[in-house]
């Protein structure tokens, strides 16, 4: 038998209008969804059941004072895509953060058995600090920004409990405390910190390896960076797509593999979504910070400094709309 995953090629469930979810895992079919003005990131409650379950977790649940996180916000929204720009222009001048975070972290990664403190919290310090030099991350904030970070994945019942205990609105407000109230820091030292933590780690054990050791970063981030699992789409008018028999609806709820279309591809503009409207405004300076760790790395070894090897070099073409 065939596994359900065995390729790229998309995969539709549909029972009329009660169900319409497609899988999307080939990068091509995701390019050219992003490039599509009518596929939305919005989820509409009104287009289905599933979609109001979607919604409430997303912009209910995970929204501060009925504001959503911007990576949930609509395509269409302006003041997105200008901050968006904003922080996209500010981060590439940092030059991946230098300074004593990302001194600690390129330490972690080159000395497997040193041993020193909490790279999670030192991850999230690291990320708070992009948006606010005075961030200082503890156990508690990155307890809140993991729990977050993992919310959405959660079952029906585990959602239902954190919301009763109380525990997802006291992870909010630690988080928002912290970030003075900039929903895009919250974002940053929540979910987008947990994927930057897993890479660490991952970069740390390849270190281990004396064979992985030698390899430049980008053979070795195309095998330990973590991309988000997945990103939601959905259609504010029909949109035929040429990769699927019958046109995507705004009934259709897209399902975007990410992390399977950069496993299969090696791309790293994929797992940043780079080419997109959707871009992470963060992409360079973390890939910035993660060319510093892994130099740390070939230095240990008396190697001499590792040259970027054309990660990220397409970038400055891109924009964001």
């Amino acid at each position: 038998m065939t596994p359900l995953f065995s390729n790229l090629r998309p995969i539709r469930l549909r029972l009329g209008t009660w169900l319409d979810v497609v899988l999307i895992s080939d990068p091509e079919h995701i390019r050219w969804l992003d490039s599509q003005q009518h596929v939305e990131r919005r989820i509409d409650p009104e287009r289905g059941w599933l979609h109001r379950i979607v919604d409430r977790r997303l912009r209910v649940d995970m929204g501060f004072d009925g504001e959503v996180l911007p990576v949930f916000r609509a395509r269409s929204d302006a003041k997105r895509a200008e901050r968006q720009r904003e922080l996209m222009a500010r981060f590439d001048a940092l030059r991946g953060l230098p300074g004593p975070e990302r001194n600690e972290i390129a330490g972690y990664v080159a000395n497997p058995k040193q041993k020193g403190r909490d790279i999670g919290v030192l991850v999230q310090q690291w990320c708070g600090r992009l948006f606010l030099p005075q961030y200082r991350a503890t156990k508690e904030s990155y307890a809140a920004g993991r729990r977050l970070a993992r919310f959405p994945a959660q079952s029906p019942f585990a959602a239902w409990r954190q919301r009763v205990d109380g525990r997802l609105d006291r992870a909010k407000e630690v988080l928002m405390d912290l970030a003075e109230g900039d929903l895009h820091c919250v974002h940053g030292t929540s979910i987008g910190m947990e994927n930057v933590v897993r890479t660490v780690r991952n970069l740390r054990n390849a270190a281990r390896s004396e064979a992985q050791r030698g390899r430049s970063l980008d053979e070795v981030l195309r095998e330990c960076l973590v991309a988000p699992p997945v990103v939601l789409r959905t259609c504010t008018a029909d949109v035929e797509a040429p990769f699927l028999r019958k046109p995507l609806t705004p009934h259709t709820l897209i399902v975007v593999l990410v992390s399977r279309a950069f496993a299969a591809s090696g791309d790293l503009d994929v797992a940043f979504l780079s080419q997109g409207w959707s871009a992470c405004p963060a992409r360079r300076v973390i890939l910035d910070m993660l060319r510093a760790v892994w130099s740390a790395v070939r230095q240990e070894d008396g190697g001499r400094r590792v040259p970027f090897d054309g990660v990220g070099r397409s970038w400055d073409a891109h924009t964001v709309h």
